[in-house]
């Protein structure tokens, strides 16, 4: 069984949340918001269990978490790896996180043996501890490459959006997906709640959307809506 935890469910601005991230079969890290250390700790997660961390733009409502987590993996007495963990996110990642972070030892430099980066582009896959990942680039902000993520692990497959726009690549992310997890930030560049119910009528049942990044100050009862679930902090999602 497939499990993913909900580390926050709000977007940047939303009233109460957390910031959005989840943690995927307690060794995959979707995105990495602020809180991400505290509440690894919460779910009983050392850090050190850790696999994979995808990481989806340069925001920092999305990265923000990489400096404590970081300083935990690499200056803690405790950690003892016996396999490096992989980071994973669009080109300009590792300068963003390093401009978040500051010098070594705090930040890891490219070459430590701890720790691999990986900057990729759309399409680009790889394997991974017995986890495979295909980036699908989205329409987020011109200024930079934000990407998705089809995750397949354990017989699963979870597309993970990130932030975008309603575009061709949500349709590719979610293509023969067990479990979609979509942004809806309320404004450009995010989808809106339209967009959500447009995606629930268009895709097969046997998609399971869970709606994260929101405002819950401003969201609609989807309730009664079948294989639509808004995210809620803390909350846990066997697939």
């Amino acid at each position: 069984m497939t499990t993913l935890d909900c580390i926050g469910s709000g977007n940047a601005f939303s009233y109460g949340q957390y910031w959005n991230g989840f943690l995927l079969d307690r060794r995959v890290l979707l995105d990495c918001p602020a809180q991400t250390l505290a509440h690894l700790h919460k779910l009983d997660v050392d850090a050190g269990e850790l696999d994979l961390i995808l990481l989806s733009h340069e925001h920092s409502d999305h990265i923000l978490g990489m400096d404590l987590l970081l300083l935990e993996l690499t200056m803690s007495a405790t950690q003892q790896r016996d396999r490096p963990l992989r980071i994973v996110g669009p080109p300009g990642i590792y300068d963003r996180v390093h401009a978040i972070v500051g010098g070594s030892p705090r930040m890891p430099t490219r070459d430590d043996e701890r720790i691999t980066w990986v900057e990729l582009r759309d399409g680009e896959r790889f394997e991974w501890e017995g986890v495979a990942v295909q980036a699908v680039q989205v329409d987020h902000m011109p200024q930079f490459v934000a990407l998705g993520y089809r995750v397949q692990i354990d017989g699963r497959l979870v597309a993970y959006t990130g932030d975008t726009k309603l575009c061709d690549a949500v349709y590719t992310l979610a293509e023969g997906a067990d479990l979609l997890v979509l942004e809806c930030g309320g404004g450009s560049p995010h989808m809106e709640w339209d967009d959500i119910h447009r995606l629930r009528e268009e895709l097969p049942a046997s998609t399971r959307m869970l709606v994260t990044h929101y405002n819950r100050l401003k969201a609609p009862d989807v309730s009664a809506i079948d294989g639509l679930t808004l995210a809620e902090d803390f909350a846990s999602y066997e697939l």
